[in-house]
């Protein structure tokens, strides 16, 4: 099972779901290099780890809210930012990211990013509802469509920066193939800490 920063019990692990929870051919647009399969993989453990962190730190803040709060059982924007915002390793990951936008006081509908609109088959918004049923699956706890919309957004942030890195890191050994090692070495480049070390052990995981 796969483990969240201080030991507690994170997302289950990709292999052990019925479907994937990150297709992978979602990464190919992100490269004109080919992907190999154990490397593909690697990137969706990476990401769901990263995203599993963020979804948890925005679940136990919407526990906690006051439960005569409006929209009390969904998620809404505030509480992905604020999980973002409290946690020193998110923060720091995604520090572009939360200065590009506003923080999220409405609960309204938020703008699309483009490279989420122009995923087929809203693919990125099922890849969370996905990711959120290993978090909640008696689903007390819902997800806003806004909120929604913002994880997609994220994830779409997240699997360029990684894919972007494991492009730049393969070019460096003239190789047009990514492989699972150019893939782990990006994400210890984008990350630190325990998240380091953890999303590490997803992918030793998920392509041993």
């Amino acid at each position: 099972m796969s483990q969240e920063k201080g030991g507690k019990p994170g997302p289950v692990a990709q292999e052990q779901q019925p479907e994937p929870i990150l297709p992978e051919q979602l990464f190919a647009a992100h490269t004109k290099k080919q992907i190999h399969p154990k490397a593909a993989r690697a990137v969706a453990a990476g990401l769901i780890y990263v995203m599993g962190e963020i979804l948890n730190g925005a679940y136990a803040l919407r526990v906690a809210a006051d439960a005569d709060e409006a929209g009390a059982k969904e998620i809404q924007p505030r509480q992905v930012d604020d999980a973002i915002r409290s946690d020193t390793e998110l923060r720091r990951l995604l520090s572009a990211w939360l200065l590009e936008r506003a923080p999220a006081t409405r609960s309204g509908p938020q703008p699309v990013q483009q490279s989420v609109a122009n995923t087929p088959d809203g693919a990125l918004e099922e890849s969370i509802d996905r990711m959120m049923g290993t978090i909640n699956p008696d689903e007390t706890v819902t997800l806003g469509v806004s909120a929604k919309s913002t994880l997609a957004g994220l994830l779409a942030v997240l699997m360029e920066k990684v894919m972007d890195a494991a492009d730049v890191i393969s070019t460096r050994t003239s190789s047009n193939v990514i492989y699972t090692e150019d893939v782990r070495a990006a994400v210890k480049v984008m990350l630190m800490g325990e998240m380091r070390q953890l999303a590490d052990r997803e992918i030793s995981s998920a392509t041993a």
